[in-house]
């Protein structure tokens, strides 16, 4: 008896090869030796161009092996040569075939053009979120062994693509995971006329959201007016140029044709009032429907971190809140707003700039949540599907684990174990390959991470300073910061960077952790003396190695070596020139072996303070004074010395001016 359930190759008894031309006739009969073709589609036009396609469900062999279940659409471009409007016929036959139907992650085009496959693929460079086309010819078809080469043709064009590589926002539904519960509940609160609002770190997904957000209320027929912040033609308006912008958007999401003359109606004395009347008269030229207005990067126009100074310092925030929060209470049905950036206290101050706050906890603050384990096996599972990758349950809870649940790190992760795997594909990655491949990632996650975290470090130091408190273990100092400020820790906790447990906090990720933890290594509190002389010895000789590249790297290009080496050596007491000049300047300044003594170096910096003023600034007497003390009370491990604390933190504050000099000219 044969089992009904699995797909066997052949034609479906509808499908009508008839009307399809002779070429393309035994391309279908080919193909109907290893896939199911179960509909014969229909010629649509785009353009001045016609293109016929179908459906054909794979058999379980390549369902397995390329994760395809659903049916594949399949095009036939009768043209010698190829069009890239030509793809946008994809989208127009996914409108006309029921949502599940047919696969969206992967579609095929058979082309007559000989260099079908070359220019699709310069095509889709360009656009990486676009569904994987495989492209093969007529003449492949026709010629060879179709099921072969189509077969090579999707292990090709599968396993090449590197589906985990996404840098920026996803704009379409086909790579996105993982969200639709989140977006089901602010929908939802949109649709009951609530604001909304959604805070998290850079690379939370936040802008990946609100595309996914605008997508599902626009398909919906709802009205959707998306503000980006940070461009300085946002920022840079005044209040009520806002509110003119936002009246301008709003007619143009609604499709209205009422007429709206705004030229000079939106003064500082008129804005509000011009702003409710226009508003009132855009939404009562079409079907009374809700909009929603969504502003992202917040802080951009928020106190404290805005981009431009009339948000930052001035009053614009408030004026333009009270007449976005006046209108609302008078007119509920109109629209409501969705904030989204990196921190939420702008919805949480009380007051700004000397003034109430008009939107204060009148939204509820909500955070980007991470990751579950289920989320990370769905993710990880469907794209390692396509490009020949078997995540097993363990596998996804290790990624799960050792990255927060952060999908953008996930993601960035699987991309590093994708470049160490063979070509020869599918394979199972086993715990060994992940060990490996977190090492590499390791290696090149730091810009990642600190992308992530540098926004806290800029607008909002006390939690970033409580973050450093917990990376170093001082955790005096973080509970006081706990006990003292809970929104801090409750901002910590939404960004799913720390969290709480039985006993007391931890980071969720121990990279972040790492990370801080190094960067800020040298401003640890409560040192013990070897600890203080131990650090006092790593970074005065740091320092001198340094200098010494700078030195020598400053004389050559400024007098040439002959003379950098004069220069060089008429720093030095009399007694020892003699014996260093038989070096040559590459080993008086050598990096790690130069045999010029500290004071020596400073010594040649004094007398050639014409090369360095530019580098350490005006202030000679006291470059010369830093210099020195670092000299005399940094040798405490030379001499079995403890180091006072004043003198301590004095000599850190030295450090950290004279490595930031460094740092900048090395």
């Amino acid at each position: 008896m044969i089992d009904k359930t699995i797909t066997n190759p052949g034609f479906h008894k509808q499908f009508d090869i008839r009307r399809f031309n002779s070429d393309e006739q035994k391309i279908l009969k080919s193909l109907s030796r290893g896939w199911y073709l179960t509909n014969s589609g229909e010629e649509l036009r785009v353009a001045q161009s016609t293109y016929d396609y179908f459906l054909m469900k794979p058999t379980p062999k390549t369902s397995e092996m390329f994760n395809i279940e659903r049916e594949v659409l399949c095009v036939f471009s009768d043209y010698d040569n190829f069009e890239p409007r030509s793809l946008d016929f994809f989208e127009q036959v996914y409108m006309r075939l029921p949502k599940m139907r047919a696969e969206t992650v992967c579609a095929v085009l058979i082309s007559r053009a000989p260099d079908v496959e070359g220019k699709v693929e310069r095509l889709l460079k360009s656009d990486p979120e676009h569904q994987i086309i495989v492209p093969v010819s007529y003449v492949e078809m026709l010629d060879g062994d179709a099921l072969s080469i189509l077969e090579n043709r999707f292990r090709k064009h599968f396993y090449s693509r590197d589906l985990f590589s996404f840098l920026s926002p996803l704009k379409k539904d086909t790579y996105f995971f993982g969200r639709s519960n989140l977006i089901n509940e602010i929908v939802n609160r949109f649709q009951s006329g609530e604001h909304t609002s959604l805070f998290g770190l850079r690379k939370s997904g936040k802008t990946s959201i609100v595309y996914a957000i605008q997508r599902r209320l626009e398909s919906s027929g709802d009205c959707v007016v998306a503000l980006d912040c940070e461009s300085p033609s946002v920022h840079g308006l005044r209040w009520n140029e806002l509110l003119e912008r936002l009246v301008r958007l709003y007619q143009d999401a609604k499709g209205s044709k009422v007429k709206i003359d705004t030229s000079g109606r939106y003064d500082l004395k008129s804005a509000a009032d011009s702003f409710e009347e226009d508003l009132l008269k855009i939404y009562k030229s079409k079907k009374a429907a809700g909009a929603i207005f969504i502003l992202d990067e917040i802080e951009r126009i928020t106190p404290k971190t805005g981009a431009s100074i009339h948000w930052r310092e001035g009053e614009d925030f408030i004026y333009f809140w009270q007449t976005m929060r006046g209108f609302y209470q008078k007119h509920p049905t109109v629209f409501c707003y969705m904030l989204v950036g990196t921190n939420p206290s702008c919805i949480e101050a009380p007051s700004l700039v000397g003034h109430d706050n008009p939107i204060y906890a009148s939204i509820p603050s909500q955070y980007v949540p991470p990751f579950t384990v289920e989320q990370v096996g769905q993710m990880v599972t469907r794209l390692g599907d396509y490009m020949g990758l078997k995540f097993d349950a363990l596998i996804a809870a290790k990624l799960t684990e050792d990255y927060g649940g952060h999908p953008f790190l996930i993601r960035q992760a699987c991309s590093q174990i994708n470049k160490l795997v063979p070509t020869e594909r599918p394979v199972v990655i086993d715990k060994a390959l992940y060990n490996r491949s977190k090492t590499s990632f390791r290696a090149n996650s730091q810009e990642y991470l600190e992308m992530m975290i540098q926004v806290l470090a800029e607008w909002y130091p006390d939690e970033y300073e409580m973050l450093c408190f917990l990376a170093q273990g001082d955790m005096d100092n973080f509970n006081a910061f706990a006990n003292n400020h809970a929104s801090y820790t409750r901002h910590l906790i939404g960004y799913g960077l720390i969290q709480r447990g039985s006993s007391g906090y931890s980071f969720n990720l121990e990279e972040a952790s790492e990370l801080i933890r190094k960067k800020h290594q040298n401003e640890r509190l409560n040192l013990t003396d070897d600890e203080k002389v131990q650090e006092v010895s790593i970074r005065r000789n740091r320092l001198e190695k340094g200098l010494r590249i700078l030195v020598r790297n400053s004389l050559k290009i400024s007098i040439g070596a002959s003379k950098a080496k004069d220069a060089v050596i008429a720093g030095v007491p009399d007694g020892r020139k003699s014996v260093l000049q038989n070096h040559d300047l590459s080993v008086l300044l050598d990096r790690d072996a130069s045999p010029l003594f500290f004071l020596e170096l400073i010594n040649v910096i004094k007398r050639e303070w014409a090369i360095f003023e530019n580098i350490f600034g005006k202030d000679k007497t006291k470059l010369i004074l830093m210099f020195e003390e670092i000299n005399t009370k940094g040798r405490a491990d030379a001499h079995a010395k403890r180091i006072e604390e004043d003198d301590f933190q004095q000599l850190r504050l030295y450090f950290k001016k004279l490595e930031s000099t460094l740092q900048e000219w090395l």
